[in-house]
């Protein structure tokens, strides 16, 4: 949709006037913070210029300009990107409302790293009255939880709270109506949340200031208190705690092991009755940072690739404003997945991930830095860089898998189920996941697509005051496997850095 902006003063940074992700945190060292604007704007430096030339042509009047870049002048408008429509989960049965104020309203809220969700009922109902999705503003401040911890804790407590604030405003509840509300998210974010000083995250032995847990005052709501749930480490969130709860890990003895892919890749298992935890450092490249042409995804982004008969396919995400056929802008992280198991297939990449330079291939665009993988007819392309990146984080979901699976003693075929969550995990194909070895083969089959588990144990929370002892307890039960010295880990990380033959 379009925007008119007003700038405060003339010159003011773009980036002061909306909280517009930045990837790299403003350090203008990625170049994939792109907007589309026309009016009174500075003027394009060479710097800027050489990140814009992997831009397609913008539409009619506008240009594209790199929001850590470019500054106001005067009256501007912005295209803002659209994003999809939150949709209710479905995994997990929300259990009856045991509150003594039918009629009031609750709010569960998962507090993502690149997205934040917000559902409100209106109690007894289990149909949410309004569920909303928007980008999370504090990837102004960076796009993973290390360049957060770093930042300024004020800003980002301020920044959190005041996106809260008028989503709340979007559901048409009043404050003064809401008598629970339950607030879930990683370590990190959950101290943005409360206010706390997350510094001791971010270096060893990496201690948060709480675990959680509890209820805090919510200046915005005067007649309830926010639960926050309990964290199980300092990179294992109350995301994860709900997580299990929506996935039914408190119910029954079989094997399941949740994976929340994305800019942290938490994990939990549980196997002949124990529980064990561990994280790993995936980086943002699966949300599309540090990836040439990399983007959430959000329209304009490639997110599905496929060979049919012997031809590279691709689809991109489409707003309901966009003409069918719209310009696409970059790929997203299922996009680059799937593109990955597109390319081994047809041969453009080897098994140890090269890109293979033949003359005659029509998957490949050559530039001064030699070939590239193209999207062909989409303008999008993968370098190797890009590659690399991708092959360092499958390798690291892929060994802290095999990981979990000797600490369990267990074989991948002995996993009942693989739920696959978190906004990235949630709509992974785990065919394309196990091609790239991303996932073991054996798991491909008996892996389910969660959808925002996070979310859906908060709201089971939030119906139920008695599950708070379910979660503290797979918390308090979690036994977590530390990975930096881990001998299966360190050779396992090695061994998936390559592809199947």
């Amino acid at each position: 949709m379009v925007r008119n902006l007003a700038p405060e003063y003339p010159g003011q940074p773009l980036r002061e006037l909306l909280a517009l992700p930045l990837p790299c945190g403003g350090r203008r060292h990625c170049g994939n913070c792109g907007v589309l604007l026309r009016g009174a704007l500075s003027p394009i430096s060479p710097e800027e210029a050489a990140f814009l030339q992997k831009y397609a042509a913008p539409p009619e009047d506008f240009a594209w300009r790199l929001a850590c870049f470019c500054a106001l002048r005067g009256p501007a408008e912005i295209i803002l990107p659209e994003v999809a429509p939150a949709t209710a989960n479905t995994r997990g049965v929300l259990p009856d409302y045991d509150g003594s104020s039918p009629g009031s309203h609750g709010l569960a809220i998962d507090i993502g790293t690149t997205t934040i969700t917000l559902a409100a009922y209106r109690f007894p109902g289990k149909t949410p009255v309004k569920i909303l999705s928007e980008m999370n503003r504090q990837s102004a401040f960076g796009a993973d939880v290390i360049s957060r911890i770093g930042g300024d804790r004020e800003a980002l407590h301020g920044c959190i709270r005041a996106q809260l604030r008028d989503m709340l405003a979007q559901t048409n509840v009043a404050p003064g109506d809401v008598s629970r509300a339950v607030v879930t998210g990683n370590t990190a974010m959950l101290h943005f949340f409360a206010g706390l000083d997350p510094a001791g995250m971010g270096r060893y032995p990496f201690t948060p200031q709480s675990l959680f847990g509890e209820e805090i005052v919510w200046d915005s709501l005067p007649n309830a208190k926010a639960y926050l749930p309990p964290c199980v480490t300092a990179f294992v969130g109350a995301d994860i705690a709900c997580g299990a709860l929506g996935a039914g890990f408190s119910r029954g003895n079989s094997n399941i092991l949740l994976v929340d892919v994305g800019t942290n890749g938490e994990m939990l298992m549980r196997s002949n009755g124990a529980l064990r935890c561990c994280s790993v450092a995936a980086g943002p490249a699966f949300e599309g940072a540090e990836i040439s042409m990399g983007m959430p995804a959000l329209p304009g982004a490639v997110d599905r690739v496929w060979v049919e008969q012997g031809q590279l396919r691709w689809h991109s995400i489409t707003a309901a404003s966009q003409p069918l056929g719209a310009p696409v802008r970059g790929v997203c992280g299922t996009g680059l997945i799937s593109a990955l198991r597109a390319f081994l297939e047809l041969g453009s990449l080897d098994e140890t991930g090269a890109i293979q330079p033949r003359e005659d291939d029509p998957n490949l665009l050559w530039g001064e830095n030699g070939p590239a993988l193209w999207l062909t007819g989409s303008g999008v392309t993968i370098t190797q860089r890009d590659v690399r990146k991708l092959q360092l984080v499958k390798a690291a979901v892929a060994a802290g898998i095999a990981t979990m699976l000797d600490e369990a003693g267990l074989a991948p075929g002995e996993i009942e189920r693989l739920w696959l969550a978190g906004g990235f995990g949630s709509y992974l194909d785990p065919l394309d996941a196990a091609a790239i070895g991303m996932i073991p083969q054996a798991l491909s089959e008996r892996a389910i697509s969660g959808g925002n588990l996070a979310l859906r144990g908060a709201e089971m929370l939030l119906f139920s005051r008695e599950l708070r002892e379910d979660a503290q307890r797979l918390a308090r039960e979690t036994r977590e496997i530390p990975l930096a010295n881990h001998p299966v880990f360190q050779e396992a990380f090695i061994d998936e850095m390559g592809f199947p033959e």
